[in-house]
């Protein structure tokens, strides 16, 4: 019996109310993306489809041209998977969006090789590549609007080892992927679905990915929500995470740029299921800071207010209307953080897969990192690199919001 399954009967059969029953959207499991075997690997030359390569910045080397940005279903072109169809509508989309005012989210450095007092200075600017930068997708574009307002150090930094394990701000066990300090690398929050585990997490994560975030010298900080010490509430109804966590994410993005050298403009999450839910959630919660959001099977359950006027990217991926449902159904969960990131003034892009819950492909995954990666802190929907269409190689169901 599935996870999905077990975790559906189980609600039934305990006769929750819709509020405790949306814990049932845990099930996401820490099954592997599709076709996670074969990953979409971030190479130079003979990347598989999916797998996008957008041109260096000042490249003679001109890319593949993009397709319009709302491709027809019938254009789907030889060896791509078949386009899913539209997500029904009705879609809910709760209330409207409440832009809040800047957050005070402490003693933010500037954009400097030096910190605040107390702040975390802001790393490279996006554009320069950083020393040691991704080799593989080409300089990021440069970074327009205000630079990211990073929290406050509270306490003593963990050290970011690879493989290893760290505790903060009461959170036991965030596990770490990382590499070489002080080359200006990306960082990356991982969040699994209910019932699921840090290491599930990342394997939702293509390991050609991931070898592109560690020789960039980035960091992806996974959490294991059973061992949050927080109580404020969380985004889903699950209990798979904690609205609490998001200091414990607070203080790694922090310390990260103040002492491994990320650039604090390159700042991501992604998750599956609860896990996108939360990530969806970070988005609101952490706009301050958070560059861009890939939520897999996720979204928000409702709008929110956001932490300031910043708008990260948003890259949703989710399965149909009926196939990719756990008492909610994703494609509208998605939806909805769409609608609210566009009218916060966000570049969303929406990918239905047409398959079933957290069933996204290794190589839409990959794709969503190039989305990421394509859009660092400040970058306003009118200047994203996307604007103009989808990048070649993306999956052909994947349309601008």
């Amino acid at each position: 019996m599935s996870l999905n399954e077990a975790c559906r009967r189980n609600t039934l059969a305990t006769g929750l109310s819709f509020v405790l029953a949306i814990a049932a959207i845990a099930c996401g499991g820490d099954a592997a993306p599709s076709g996670s075997a074969t990953p979409g690997a971030m190479v130079a030359a003979g990347a598989p489809a999916g797998t996008v390569k957008p041109p260096a910045a000042g490249s003679s080397g001109a890319a593949s041209p993009p397709r319009p940005g709302v491709t027809p279903p019938s254009t789907a072109t030889a060896g791509r998977p078949a386009p899913g169809a539209s997500a029904g509508a009705g879609g809910s989309a709760i209330g409207s969006a409440t832009a809040g005012g800047p957050a005070a989210v402490g003693g933010a450095g500037t954009v400097a090789s030096t910190a605040g007092a107390g702040g975390a200075g802001v790393g490279p600017a996006a554009g320069s590549g950083g020393a040691g930068g991704s080799n593989t997708g080409g300089e990021l574009p440069p970074a327009t609007g205000d630079a990211p307002k990073l929290p406050e150090i509270m306490g003593e930094c963990p050290t970011f080892m690879d493989g290893g394990s760290i505790m903060v701000a009461g959170h036991r066990r965030i596990q770490i992927v990382a590499g070489a300090a002080g080359k200006g690398g990306p960082l990356l929050f991982a969040w699994h679905g209910t019932g699921g585990s840090a290491s599930g997490a990342l394997r939702q994560i293509p390991q050609g990915v991931q070898r592109e975030i560690v020789e960039a010298g980035g960091i992806i900080a996974a959490f294991n929500g059973s061992d949050s010490s927080g109580a404020e509430g969380d985004c889903s109804g699950t209990g798979a995470h904690n609205i609490a966590d998001f200091k414990a994410a607070d203080q790694i993005a922090a310390c990260a740029v103040k002492n491994h050298g990320i650039d604090a403009r390159r700042i991501y999450a992604t998750g599956c299921s609860a896990g996108g839910l939360q990530s969806g959630c970070m988005a609101y919660e952490r706009s301050s800071y958070l560059a861009a959001a890939a939520p897999n099977s996720g979204g928000i359950v409702g709008r929110r207010q956001w932490q300031d006027m910043s708008s990260p990217a948003i890259f949703t991926m989710h399965g149909s209307q009926s196939g990719d449902v756990v008492i909610v159904a994703f494609a509208d969960t998605s939806r909805t953080l769409d609608m609210a990131a566009k009218d916060h003034g966000s570049f969303v892009v929406n990918c239905n897969h047409n398959g079933g819950h957290c069933a996204a492909s290794s190589d839409l995954h990959t794709a969503a990192w190039e989305f990421m990666k394509a859009h660092p802190f400040g970058t306003k929907a009118a200047n994203s690199p996307w604007a103009s269409g989808i990048p070649s190689g993306v999956p052909e169901y994947c349309e601008i919001f």
